[in-house]
């Protein structure tokens, strides 16, 4: 037999060893990924804009690392605000110390289903989507298990570890999974050239 401290302590690591694995991606282009009134925060600082979604858990300022759970939410609560299949945007606070994530986890009925847990902390210096400052995405977790076909009264929290944190505090906000994504001035530009060359020779063959 074991001791109850010691049994607890391994099955919480059995269950995120099995967990669904969470991806984490810088956003390298321009912002396209905004925490607006439909992008919810679950964790975050004073400057989210969440209208009809309880929360966010505040994190807390001047602290040598985050460790902080969402509030509970409901499948029903996700689904009405972002739908069954979303994203994590991720909004670091920048400044000449680089961030690190250890742990980002979502649970479903109190286990953890989707786990984002490196074998050590991973650094997030400042991404080129991030360059408008306060409520972009400087990188998106994704690859969360979609809630379809779950109850509505199960729950759903979130849990972030941060070992080494700035004075200013993140963002961590839902996006949902079928985002539109704006193109970049370049890619119109190329587009609108290729369907005037595409004009030009319909014109050609027509003569």
């Amino acid at each position: 037999m074991c001791k109850l401290l010691v049994c607890v302590l391994v099955a919480g690591a059995l269950r995120i060893a099995s967990a669904n694995a969470i991806t984490l991606e810088p956003v390298l282009s321009d912002p396209l990924f905004q925490q607006i009134i439909n992008r919810p925060c679950v964790i975050g600082e004073n400057s989210c804009h969440n209208v009809g979604f309880a929360g966010p858990v505040l994190l807390p300022p001047n602290v040598s690392s985050y460790d902080t759970f969402s509030l509970i939410y409901t499948v029903s609560d996700i689904r009405a605000a972002i739908g069954d299949a979303f994203l994590v945007g991720v909004d670091i606070n920048q400044n000449n110390n680089v961030q690190t994530v250890s742990l980002y986890t979502m649970l479903i009925g109190s286990v953890v289903q989707d786990s984002y847990s490196p074998d050590s902390p991973t650094p997030v210096p400042p991404a080129p989507g991030g360059n408008p400052g306060n409520g972009y995405a400087d990188y998106v977790l994704g690859n969360f298990s979609s809630l379809a076909g779950l109850p509505e009264t199960t729950t759903v929290q979130f849990h972030v570890i941060m070992p080494v944190v700035n004075a200013g505090r993140e963002q961590f906000f839902l996006i949902p999974a079928a985002v539109e994504v704006v193109p970049e001035p370049v890619t119109m530009s190329m587009f609108g050239i290729g369907l005037i060359a595409l004009a030009l020779a319909q014109r050609r063959l027509r003569k």
